[in-house]
């Protein structure tokens, strides 16, 4: 899939629930997290850090093909519940899976291109929906 233009990431803040607040928490671990000292990095191993990054790598790649205008608003939304659905599989309460979203958005965004993180996603799609949804 090739893509005409990228969009830097852009947390939905237009939606209510979980997916808003994975949202903002990425939005401020981005913008505060390098200024204000945080909370210990949380430490997700084995099958629970890959349903993690499935997850993160999702929700980033339904925002910027939804603001591209690649997928509609009805695959936008499905693509975030179905992100939220693979933290199903990450041990924790609701905050410690939002902040493990925001480490991993921050580790994702931090380390890879726009282009890489789109190429990443479409090579592990299909294995993380299958083991996760």
């Amino acid at each position: 899939m090739r893509f005409a233009r990228f969009r830097p990431f852009r947390p939905a803040l237009r939606h209510r629930g979980f997916p808003r607040l994975l949202a903002l928490a990425a939005a401020s671990s981005l913008v505060l997290g390098f200024a204000v000292p945080v909370k210990a990095d949380l430490v997700i191993q084995g099958r629970a850090a890959q349903a993690l990054h499935c997850a993160a790598l999702l929700f980033i790649a339904s925002e910027e093909l939804y603001q591209a205008g690649y997928i509609t608003r009805a695959d936008y939304s499905g693509a975030q519940a179905a992100s939220v659905r693979m933290l199903d599989y990450v041990p924790g309460t609701r905050d410690q899976k939002v902040q493990a979203m925001g480490q991993r958005f921050e580790k994702l965004l931090s380390r890879k291109s726009l282009p890489q993180l789109m190429t990443e996603f479409d090579e592990t799609a299909p294995w993380c929906g299958k083991t996760f949804l």
